[in-house]
């Protein structure tokens, strides 16, 4: 009998995630193995009468028995339903014994909106003749990364219209253009960072950057900081890689999935937090002794 804890969350157990940090309840729940469903209610200030009502409705046919482990979104967000979330969250986990995961708002976005450069650089290969079956004819072989040597070489026009002027094997095997310059990340991934602002109170404003990487989760390269729009400006300006950036809005329950989903990754990698090690970000420092 296998007693991975992982084989037995993604077969018998559950992920409940919550999402309570703007004017949207978000709540999604999945046991990674093909059962999953997530709901938004734009509840504004009636999340805290309705809130319990919807989690008691939205959890069946499961059970609080059949839950692994929660997911909260953290903040940053509207104090009061964070803290809400958040209370629920530590509550539950508590209770049922199980960990809770307090993820960032702005990650789950990160997380929902993969990078424009995600993946592998896709190049047309200089018209490679392809036997029957679709296999290499015996004229080309095959060079570093994979890529095939020809003779002469025949600049490739990439995806999007760049043309590669002088075509060299770099990181990864992969072809480094002159122009543009593409960032590289481990593994010959192109990496475009994700940098998310969000509107704070005093005139202030959110930031954070973020990598993105769909197998192994989020790289926190800026952590979640309220700070004015000149401050953040100037980071952007000084930033050393190509980023995208991205417009956080104030409904944020859809990005509920993307709470359990990060959450889930943490589970694989052997984490188990305790509830009380959940705690929200407001904007300055977490807050200790909710």
């Amino acid at each position: 009998m296998n007693s991975n804890p992982q084989d037995v969350t993604s077969v018998k157990k559950y992920g409940l995630a919550l999402h309570t940090a703007s004017r949207e309840l978000g709540l999604a729940i999945s046991n990674f193995a093909g059962d999953s469903r997530c709901q938004t209610w734009n509840l504004d200030r009636d999340l805290a009468t309705h809130l319990h009502q919807y989690l008691v409705e939205f959890i069946q046919p499961q059970t609080w028995a059949d839950l692994a482990f929660l997911a909260v979104a953290k903040g940053p967000g509207g104090f009061t339903g964070t803290r809400m979330g958040m209370v629920t969250a530590r509550t539950l986990a508590q209770q049922l014994d199980i960990p809770v995961f307090a993820i960032s708002t702005l990650a789950a976005v990160a997380w929902a909106e993969p990078p424009l450069a995600k993946g592998l650089l896709e190049l047309e290969p200089p018209q490679p003749p392809l036997s029957k079956g679709g296999l290499l004819s015996a004229e080309h072989s095959l060079g570093k990364g994979g890529l095939l040597d020809t003779e002469p070489p025949q600049p490739p026009l990439a995806k999007g219209g760049l043309l590669s002027a002088e075509p060299s094997l770099g990181k990864g095997g992969l072809l480094d253009t002159e122009p543009p310059q593409l960032p590289f990340a481990k593994g010959g991934l192109l990496r475009e960072d994700m940098a998310l602002q969000m509107p704070a109170q005093r005139g202030q404003l959110f930031g954070a950057v973020y990598s993105v990487n769909k197998d192994s989760g989020l790289t926190e390269l800026f952590p979640d900081t309220v700070m004015t729009p000149e401050s953040w400006q100037e980071k952007l300006d000084n930033w050393g890689n190509s980023y995208q950036l991205i417009e956080v809005g104030s409904e944020l329950g859809w990005s509920v999935s993307s709470v359990l989903e990060l959450a889930y990754l943490e589970w694989e990698m052997g984490s188990r937090p305790d509830w009380s090690d959940a705690l929200p970000f407001y904007g300055q420092h977490p807050v200790k002794g909710h």
